[in-house]
């Protein structure tokens, strides 16, 4: 709106200037006025203003006409729009440096017959203005309303969008700061291909969230008033779709920690909560519970990565951040039908561990404990066993990034039943030399043992785990029987001395 004016073209077209003349820089009759000033004096830096239409008899310059190639491109550089000029009665003519200079510029030189009084030429170029003014004005509140009352009727950001594309004849989107598109209208319009849009900021509390795209070359006066109205009824919109995600996230919340804090309600009340919530009770849920510390911004990262993931599954998570941990409600659809089986999507369990092995912030470091599926009024049961994966994990130090708790179950259970003398009796008499050394040497045989013992015999994956040369695992196996006297291919000597490892770590000393 405060560009708003008419042309050099237009004023030139009022019948008081028909014998006017223009003497240079007729590029730049697309320039816009928007008021008329009358120059006193030369010195003009510091004083032009965008859209000026400058008048003159050049009186101030008469002594030294040079100047006025100096003026032009003062004019020019302050974003004038015009210099029209009364030269017969002060000036013998237009110096030749000043035509180039008006050229050179685009800034056009008008020569205006000298009998024509500054107020006939002001007052109906300012009253075209004004009425140029009034009129977007009158068309910037027309779109407002508009645009307002669908807002107000909550007719949802697609029918706002539809109805600026419609405004502007033109293709229209709002994507996200990451370049995700949250509308586009058509809704068919393949952006990726299309030309260069026009491009608009939306801010929301002085924060841009968006940005909305145009697909057409250039825009005139309306539609650009048109623009402005959409960015304030976008962002209206934008903020509004906040607050509802906001408050549907926090209902959530407060559903999930019911579904966390036994007595869980019954069934049916889950089921008929859930729905309301946008929660599919027909999905199975796992819990993964994310121990890291979070630095600033790297929430945020790994919810949109999450809505990422749930948008190819087609499923709705659910996040919570809890001190030191991220807490994530994994829904998967369950599988009915064999052809369904053959598009089954990768389990969620290899999803993290690609995070995690992709330096994914907040996963950097981390260690990421998985429940088993369950149904939405068991999830609890879910979230518990993903504690007690993070527990095994921290004392036996499984050597990954996620630990399901269906793999280290039987470490728990033997954990907790092996608290009886009997136990620590059999592992001194079987590895009490073997620690001994250790603790002596400041070794790591007995790590070594346990996760030869978990690989089934297998040196690469020991060495894998341990991050060393698998000779070095061999050198470690031939201390290892020198030391305890074991015949390592027995299955028997192998249980026994396993379950004494476990009874160590899970009991006596954690590995981490």
């Amino acid at each position: 709106m405060d560009k708003t004016g008419i042309t050099i073209e237009e004023v030139l077209a009022i019948p008081i200037l028909r014998n006017a003349r223009v003497l240079a820089g007729s590029q730049g009759l697309n320039r816009v006025v928007q008021f008329i000033d009358v120059m006193e004096v030369p010195d003009l830096k510091g004083w032009v203003k965008e859209g000026v239409l400058m008048l003159t008899t050049a009186y101030a310059i008469r002594d030294n006409p040079s100047e006025l190639a100096g003026l032009i491109r003062v004019l020019d550089q302050g974003g004038g729009a015009a210099l029209a000029i009364k030269p017969a009665r002060f000036l013998k003519g237009i110096p030749q440096d000043a035509l180039d200079a008006s050229d050179e510029t685009g800034l056009p030189l008008i020569e205006v017959p000298s009998e024509i009084p500054y107020t006939d030429i002001t007052r109906p170029i300012m009253e075209r203005v004004l009425d140029r003014q009034a009129a977007l004005l009158r068309r910037s509140e027309e779109v407002y309303r508009t645009l307002t009352t669908m807002v107000l009727q909550n007719s949802g950001i697609q029918a706002v969008s539809d109805n600026v594309a419609g405004l502007l004849r033109a293709p229209v989107a709002v994507i996200d700061n990451e370049g995700e598109l949250i509308v586009s209208s058509p809704a068919g319009q393949a952006w990726d291909l299309s030309r260069t849009p026009l491009e608009w900021a939306i801010n929301v509390d002085r924060r841009n969230v968006a940005r909305l795209l145009v697909d057409k070359k250039e825009l005139d006066e309306m539609e650009l008033v048109g623009i402005e109205q959409a960015r304030l009824v976008l962002a209206l919109e934008l903020m509004r779709n906040k607050i509802v995600a906001d408050t549907e996230m926090r209902l959530r919340g407060n559903f999930i920690d019911e579904l966390l804090t036994p007595p869980v309600p019954p069934r049916h009340e889950v089921e008929q909560r859930a729905r309301k919530l946008g929660l599919n009770v027909e999905h199975l849920w796992e819990v993964a519970v994310i121990e890291g510390e979070w630095a600033a911004g790297e929430e945020e990262l790994l919810t949109r990565r999450l809505e990422e993931e749930a948008r190819i599954r087609r499923v709705s998570p659910h996040v919570e951040f809890r001190s030191n941990r991220a807490v994530l409600f994994l829904p998967s659809m369950e599988i009915k039908r064999v052809e369904d089986n053959r598009n089954r999507l990768m389990p969620w369990a290899d999803t993290l561990e690609g995070w995690a092995s992709d330096k994914l912030p907040g996963l950097t470091g981390s260690r990421i404990g998985l429940g088993g599926q369950k149904r939405l009024w068991e999830i609890y049961d879910s979230y518990n066993e993903a504690r007690k994966a993070l527990n095994v994990s921290r004392r036996i130090g499984q050597g990954r990034f996620v630990i399901r708790y269906e793999e280290v179950e039987i470490y728990d259970l033997l954990g907790n039943a092996m608290e009886g003398p009997e136990f620590a009796e059999l592992f001194n008499r079987k590895l009490g030399k073997l620690r001994q050394y250790d603790e002596e040497h400041n070794g790591d045989l007995m790590r070594t043992f346990l996760y030869y013992l978990e690989s089934r015999g297998s040196l690469i994956d020991t060495s894998n785990r341990l991050f060393i040369h698998r000779n070095s695992v061999k050198y470690r196996l031939e201390r290892i029987r020198d030391i305890t006297g074991f015949d390592l291919n027995d299955s028997r000597e192998q249980l026994v001395c396993q379950l004494c490892l476990i009874y160590y770590y899970m009991r006596v000393n954690p590995v981490e």
